[in-house]
């Protein structure tokens, strides 16, 4: 016996199975959403969507014109983020990111209405000279954070793997709670996706 599916029938058959499949991801946003919601974090995101995929040869850090940028889609994705941040009202006390001027931009637009700290220890570890020492001073960054708020540190893909171990989808942030006793890294305790 042949059955034959229209493509009406198709969609009426997935629709189930991808709010199945998407369930726990909406509830592990939710529950990351309401433990920020006490503070005392750090929600680690990376630079929205730039122009290119690295920056070019003889990058100036003080000029952004040598430096690979957000594209329009990025600003947009930053801007989006900024507003659910918002909506959510989340207490945020401290906003750190790379000097780099992509990094920079994302700090804006998301989150404008607060002053923005430089780090050079957020900038990216492929162009740093002592890895070690810079993933050293991120970890102090996060261990040294008491709160009230939250504080949000924004940086680079590689940044962020060097951080937890694992890479971050473009448009989420990553909770991190400081290194636990005993251990590395940071311990995550949960993801948002933003975009």
């Amino acid at each position: 016996m042949i059955v034959a599916f229209s493509s009406r029938s198709w969609i009426w058959l997935a629709g189930p199975l991808i709010a199945l499949l998407l369930a726990p991801v909406a509830e592990a946003t939710e529950a990351a959403w309401a433990r920020i919601g006490n503070g005392g974090y750090t929600i680690l995101l990376r630079h929205t969507q730039m122009l290119g995929s690295r920056d070019p040869p003889g990058v100036d850090i003080s000029d952004c014109s040598t430096q690979a940028n957000l594209s329009d889609n990025g600003r947009q994705q930053a801007r989006r983020q900024g507003t659910r941040f918002a909506a959510r009202a989340v207490n945020l006390t401290a906003i750190i990111a790379s000097p780099y001027c992509r990094t920079l931009e994302t700090a804006d637009l998301a989150f404008g209405s607060y002053p923005v700290e430089e780090s050079a220890a957020l900038n990216p570890l492929e162009a740093s000279d002592d890895e070690a020492a810079q993933i050293d001073a991120m970890i102090a960054l996060i261990n040294g954070f008491q709160g009230p708020g939250n504080q949000v540190l924004i940086t680079h893909a590689g940044n962020i793997r060097a951080l937890t171990g694992s890479d971050a989808r473009e448009g989420e942030a990553i909770i991190l709670a400081p290194v636990p006793e005993g251990g590395e890294l940071p311990e995550i305790v949960g993801r948002i996706l933003l975009n």
